[in-house]
């Protein structure tokens, strides 16, 4: 997002009980801090991993004096709930807000605008996962060790996303796939 000019960036996050959020909201901050882009708490909005909870946190970003011009979701439903939102409001996407989401699911495509999001790839965690359980029984014989596995993620480049303050109505880009990244994952 900020690579497209936003300067008011949201996250919507879910619930604080589960201990990934907590590592993706340092994650969020982290990189804000690193691009030197301000990191506003009230721009941070703990969700439902839902439909629902998207729509919730949309309404709470809605209220605020000044709100985002783009949402980070940690999750494609959150996204969609959001985009659902934002169509009732008629607020226009990706024009007024850009959404991204987080898992490429199979409804991200068939949103409108379609949800660019980030794909980690199922197989590729499944193999992660299963390579670290010999790992994960050792340290719990010798004491927990915390680790990190690098896992590559692609972002998606779909419609639900612009350049900050873009008013052109033009025809959407075609869906395409671009760059890769490193996702830690603890």
């Amino acid at each position: 997002m900020a690579a497209l000019r936003h300067v008011e960036i949201a996250f919507v996050i879910g619930p604080a009980h589960l201990k990934l959020e907590a590592a993706r909201k340092a994650a969020f901050q982290g990189c804000m801090r690193e691009i030197g882009m301000p990191v506003r708490s009230d721009m941070i909005v703990v969700s439902e991993h839902t439909v629902e909870g998207g729509m919730h946190a949309f309404d709470a970003l809605r209220r605020l004096s000044t709100g985002p011009t783009a949402v980070l979701c940690s999750n494609d439903m959150t996204a969609i709930g959001i985009i659902r939102r934002a169509h009732e409001c008629g607020v226009s996407l990706p024009f007024e807000i850009s959404v991204v989401g987080f898992d490429d699911i199979p409804f991200a495509k068939l949103t409108i605008p379609p949800l660019t999001t980030v794909r980690v790839s199922q197989t590729e965690l499944a193999r992660l996962a299963f390579q670290t359980l010999p790992r994960a029984a050792e340290d719990n014989s010798e004491g927990f060790k915390k680790r990190e596995y690098a896992l590559i993620t692609n972002l998606i480049l779909r419609e639900s996303t612009a350049l900050a303050g873009s008013q052109s109505h033009s025809c959407p880009r075609h869906p395409e796939e671009s760059g890769i990244s490193r996702q830690n994952i603890s």
